[in-house]
């Protein structure tokens, strides 16, 4: 049905709408030169008319109120008839929505007052859900929004808030639950450990977001939050003991967290490593406890079955061809010229070597044409040869290895982690678990993190997906050469989504003369995560020292002299190649001292009142980055910044100390992190006198 101006009438009124029409729900306007169509959700049902000298005009207005249509020239006695109409149309189209909206507004009301009534932490996927529940329910209407609350608007007064989001209310309302919980559970904070919580490991504690990062940096009490945060769940009777899984990476730190639990909370907390994790999901699965093959569990074994693998291969004349021309240009750890094949076969150094690929081309889980890829799309083209020649070596190894455990009936912990993922991908491993903990989160690789996002994203009818609750540190992610990816920390917002993350702000262990040291040189790295980490113990007297490596048995002596009562006292090296050989005599010579050498990876989760790093010499510490080869394509290699992991290395080792550290080295040849420190003017006391060439 139309209604149009006479030809007269559209001369006259200069390309304007000079005609409208009645389509299926919805209204076409034309012009001389165009035509709009105005669906019934875009009008908001009204039509005015006008009448004119001659002729008469209907305007209309858009939903929102933002636009205006009027159609001129229109004869007059017909206008109001033909606006009847089309009301009449729009009535009816309407009030088929209507009876809809009437239909799911008290299940969108029901759900609004269900997740703004609760009288816990409103986690965002309970927000994202009810936003995008609200969202198709006003879709299935037909209706837009603005009619919607034209038609109902005492009901959209509240809905409305809540399709535009309403993070604000939901932000400040969790802000307020956290101020009353945090004073409701003071006490049990109070005397939960032998000193009280302080405010950020209480919020740590109290948040409940889907998924939770606590960044702890160095001596912030990151297991006094994870047990009391375990304590917190069972003791508000938000989860059973049984329904908490605690992870941890090695067995005796996981035997440790499942003492304390025991004694703090309760014995039926689940405390697993990774490996004992995947053990129980295959032994669920499959019936049986999987059989582990004794060459990732003995190193004996191991060097004997890689020996006679390669004594096997280089009996092939195109394998020992390949072995031959890649030493014609590469080194490969434990080969010596002089050396025959069989004790070749035997080097240590050489089984060390492959092993060490073989778990790493064991986690990438992949073949060998997307290994090819990944060596083509790695960065520095120089290595690529090298990279392409050690796969050729490793590649017969790796499958030689596989071949073995698939004789034996064997699973290696690689290929247990990826299974149990598998199987808890598959829905044939359900968790009971509610509430996942790990900690030394920055030490996660990605099938590791592929687990835990499997478990995660399991759930059980009627229960929500469990929840992530992750303690690490950035700062200190210093096990990239065991497949760790610091990336899996720093981008766990990106990764997460519906996540939070809290940074417990103090440090019990070094003082702030140190602090302003180290906590200033780890930021320099931009990919660092940013975080104010303040030291409890305050003073004025700086305590980091730069000392010549020649005078480190003279500030020994000195410091037996000043302390009389046991003190500990840690010598750090990069490697072992820094172990001083006086030490057994020092021992002996000043038992108070209690004197220590470890590297500096080992020192990670150890203090001490003292520390000396030794050796802190260009070339040394930073190390050089020798992953040229396979390795260095297999690890995690997207950091720009120079030497980003050895800068947290030497970062964990300046957070070991208590009182004082000091940072040796030869003036001959100082470390960049020596010269920065130095040159940057950072508060240390500066005992070395460079030389020009150690500058340059």
């Amino acid at each position: 049905m139309r209604l149009t101006a006479s030809w007269l009438a559209q001369w006259l009124v200069q390309g304007d709408y000079c005609s409208i029409e009645l389509a299926e729900n919805s209204l076409i306007l034309d012009s001389q030169t165009e035509s709009e169509e105005i669906p019934f959700d875009d009008w908001d049902g009204a039509i005015a008319v006008h009448r004119g000298v001659i002729w008469g005009s209907l305007e209309i207005t858009s939903a929102d109120q933002e636009y205006c249509w009027t159609v001129h020239g229109l004869p007059w006695n017909q206008c109001k008839q033909f606006a009847e109409i089309l009301l009449e149309a729009y009535r009816s189209w309407a009030q088929g929505r209507v009876e809809k909206l009437d239909s799911v507004l008290p299940d969108m009301l029901s759900r609004i007052d269900d997740f703004a009534g609760q009288t816990s932490y409103l986690r965002q996927s309970e927000h994202q859900c009810l936003n995008h529940f609200l969202q198709q329910s006003l879709a299935m209407t037909g209706l837009s929004h603005e009619l919607a609350t034209s038609f109902r608007p005492m009901a959209f007064e509240k809905v409305t808030p809540w399709l535009e989001d309403n993070a604000t209310w939901v932000e400040e309302t969790n802000k307020q639950w956290l101020r009353q919980e945090a004073e409701k559970w003071s006490s049990w904070f109070d005397k939960f450990e032998s000193s009280p919580l302080n405010e950020s490991q209480r919020e740590a504690v109290l948040i409940n977001q889907d998924h939770n990062l606590v960044l702890a940096g160095a001596g912030t009490g990151k297991t006094s939050v994870l047990v009391a945060r375990a304590g917190y769940l069972v003791a508000n009777q938000v989860a059973q003991p049984e329904e908490i899984l605690m992870l941890a990476f090695g067995r005796k730190a996981a035997e440790e967290m499942g003492e304390r639990l025991g004694q703090k909370v309760n014995n039926n907390i689940k405390v697993a490593t990774f490996h004992s994790l995947g053990t129980q999901i295959i032994k669920s699965v499959e019936g049986e406890q999987p059989n582990v093959s004794p060459l990732a569990l003995d190193e004996k074994a191991r060097a004997r079955w890689i020996a006679e693998m390669l004594t096997e291969q280089w009996q092939t004349a195109a394998s020992a061809k390949r072995w031959q021309k890649h030493l014609t240009q590469w080194r490969i750890p434990g080969f010596k010229a002089d050396n025959s094949m069989e004790k070749q076969a035997k080097s240590e150094q050489l089984a060390a070597w492959i092993w060490r690929h073989i778990e790493l081309i064991g986690q990438r889980g992949t073949n060998k044409s997307e290994l090819s890829q990944s060596i083509e799309t790695s960065e520095g083209n120089a290595s690529h040869a090298r990279m392409k020649s050690e796969l050729a070596l490793l590649w017969p190894c790796f499958r030689a290895y596989q071949q073995y455990l698939k004789a034996n009936k064997q699973i290696d912990f690689n290929t247990m982690i990826q299974k149990a993922t598998e199987y808890v991908v598959e829905g044939k491993y359900v968790p009971e678990w509610r509430f996942i903990m790990v900690d030394e989160y920055q030490d996660i690789s990605p099938h590791r993190l592929a687990l835990i996002e499997a478990l995660c994203k399991s759930s059980q009818e009627g229960k929500s997906h469990p929840t992530l609750f992750a303690v690490g540190d950035d700062w200190q992610a210093i096990y990239r050469f065991a497949g760790a990816d610091v990336n899996l920390t720093t981008g766990f917002e990106e990764r997460f989504g519906s996540s939070h993350i809290t940074e417990l702000g103090t440090t019990y262990r070094f003082n702030s003369m140190i602090g302003e040291v180290a906590n200033v040189f780890i930021q320099q790295n931009p990919q660092q995560l940013k975080k104010n980490l303040t030291s409890f113990k305050k003073q004025k007297r700086k305590a980091v020292t730069l000392l010549c490596q020649d005078l480190l048995e003279q500030e020994l002596v000195q410091l037996a002299s000043q302390n009389s009562k046991p003190t500990s006292v840690l010598l750090l090296g990069r490697n072992n190649n820094q172990r001083p050989e006086k030490l057994k005599e020092w021992q002996s010579q000043w038992p108070q001292l209690s004197l220590d050498f470890m590297t500096c990876h080992a020192s990670k989760g150890r203090e001490a009142d003292y520390v000396f790093i030794l050796d802190v010499n260009k070339g040394t510490f930073p190390a050089p980055d020798r992953e040229t080869g396979l390795a260095g394509c297999l690890q995690a290699r997207n950091e720009a910044f120079s030497d980003a992991e050895e800068r947290r290395l030497f970062y964990v080792s300046l957070t070991r100390a208590k009182k004082h550290v000091w940072v040796c080295a030869d003036p001959e040849k100082t470390s960049p992190f020596i010269n920065e420190l130095i040159d940057e003017k950072y508060p240390v006391m500066n005992k070395i006198k460079r030389m020009k060439a150690a500058r340059s």
